[in-house]
């Protein structure tokens, strides 16, 4: 299991490096630029405000049917028409709920039409994500990982059209911005449909009313989680437009930083999708997790760490070269929420071993706590603060909410932590932050003294065996000799 994790983990990465960065930096960064932090803050805000009931379109079917087709390949068929039928049920539900509570938010005529467009991506990135979960469950993980990445190219290519193009680019907007994610959604979860209807007999029994409230009921557990954990990560980002007098320009700032944030969690993300069944399959085999567990947890944690303390020692480098209008309030605002990377990057781990064994009742205790946490604090903390204050909100809820993880998985699976590992870890993170210190100082560009800190960082890593270099070697040459 290690092995097949390694192995297709290297590939996910290898697809999502070539195709993200294109997207947050060659997109979604230049589209903010040429349209002003004031008009893609409403957009933000509008974006996030989406998410708050999406839950609502999957109601913990995806991770229910990951879970299922996992352990029985042979419900593909059953299963992919009425989880289909029930997810359109759902749909209209969502789209319904969504604009009629944008009307009693007070959302204007742009932001109303703004909200629909979403509501519509959101129905479409659902279905993607339903097909993906079939996927990834008869470990196509290739076929997934290209599909997870599919939507962005599709999207930029046309957003990169509308921007240069002579017949448009004098009349790009944010809703221009909108409308070529839509179309790059469709395609994606057409060909994802595609995929899984080659692989499955399809019995087109359109609805069986009794099918469909077995299995509401039991994602019922997986849509509570799915929804408080998705209001204390979104809910920021509504709060600050709705709340501050420059509510639009200040959830622009935040959405500057918020982006790069949102940008390296697709790779915990990715882990998470990677890693479910893998563990549901071990745990319904009685296997050993322990190991795996381990070399995921710390290649995680390396990850987090080298890529928060880049980005907060080189916060104001990063920030006036991506933005145009970039001061040291936006800089210090993306220091502190890039840290929030390394508490998540532990819940990616141990959220999703805990999902997989079925522990949703702590799960939903933790999202509830963390959710009154992260509102309380910025209902403080914003009027006083604005977007810094939400930053510090989410760092305190991210760190509050990896650390009751990490105890209720060792609770639950009575894993073992040495001192040993304990302090390599801890020496690690310390080494890091003094490596980076050392390379401010260096007389060269920051782009060089950048990467060279980084080199450094991922050396210590393979030195203390955190990056298990000698595994991945044999892992590659066995996999070419095979």
């Amino acid at each position: 299991m290690r092995k097949k994790f390694a192995t297709n983990l290297v590939f996910l990465l290898t697809v999502n490096l070539l195709v993200k960065p294109y997207w947050i930096f060659g997109i979604d960064r230049v589209v903010q630029n040429k349209v002003g932090a004031a008009a893609y803050g409403t957009y933000f805000a509008i974006f996030n405000y989406s998410f708050l009931l999406s839950i609502i379109l999957d109601f913990g079917i995806n991770n229910f049917n990951s879970r299922a087709i996992s352990r029985d390949n042979n419900r593909l068929g059953e299963y992919l028409v009425n989880l289909s039928t029930i997810k359109l049920f759902l749909s209209v539900i969502y789209l319904g709920l969504t604009l009629v509570s944008g009307l009693f938010t007070g959302f204007d005529a742009l932001e109303m039409k703004m909200l629909a467009f979403w509501g519509i991506n959101q129905i479409l990135i659902s279905a993607t994500l339903y097909f993906r979960s079939n996927i990834a469950a008869l470990q196509l993980f290739k076929t997934d990982s290209v599909i997870s990445t599919l939507d962005r190219l599709l999207a930029g290519l046309f957003c990169v059209s509308l921007m240069y193009l002579p017949a448009f680019k004098d009349s790009f907007n944010i809703m221009w911005f909108i409308y070529a994610q839509t179309a790059g959604f469709f395609l994606t979860a057409l060909i994802a449909f595609i995929v899984i209807a080659r692989r499955a007999v399809i019995r087109f029994n359109f609805w069986n009313l009794g099918f469909a409230k077995t299995i509401l009921f039991k994602s019922a557990p997986f849509a509570m989680l799915a929804l408080l954990m998705g209001i204390y990560y979104r809910i920021d980002a509504v709060m600050i437009e709705r709340m501050l007098p420059n509510g639009d320009k200040e959830a622009g700032i935040y959405a500057a930083s918020f982006r790069l944030l949102d940008a390296v969690n697709q790779f915990g993300f990715l882990f998470a999708t990677l890693l479910l069944p893998i563990f549901a399959a071990m745990i319904r085999k009685n296997e050993d997790m322990r190991d795996l567990v381990k070399f995921s947890s710390e290649l995680m944690f390396v990850l987090a760490i080298i890529t928060a303390a880049d980005c907060y020692f080189f916060r104001n480098e990063i920030m006036q070269m991506l933005y145009h209008n970039s001061t040291t309030y936006w800089s210090m605002i993306f220091g502190w929420l890039m840290i929030n990377f390394i508490p998540m990057s532990s819940i990616y781990i141990f959220g999703t071993l805990l999902t997989a064994q079925g522990s949703l009742k702590i799960l939903n205790i933790i999202a509830l706590v963390g959710m009154l946490l992260n509102i309380t604090l910025n209902l403080y903390l914003i009027p006083h603060y604005g977007a810094l204050g939400a930053t510090i909100a989410t760092l305190i809820t991210q760190v509050v909410a990896a650390a009751a993880h990490i105890i209720a998985a060792h609770k639950k699976f009575r894993f073992e932590y040495s001192v040993k590992d304990l302090l390599k870890l801890a020496g690690f993170t310390g080494a890091c932050c003094i490596t980076l210190l050392s390379a401010k100082m260096l007389p060269y560009g920051w782009v060089i003294n950048f990467l060279l800190a980084t080199v450094v960082c991922s050396l210590i890593a393979v030195a203390t065996n955190l990056i298990p270099l000698s595994d991945l070697y044999k892992l590659i040459r066995s996999k070419a000799t095979s």
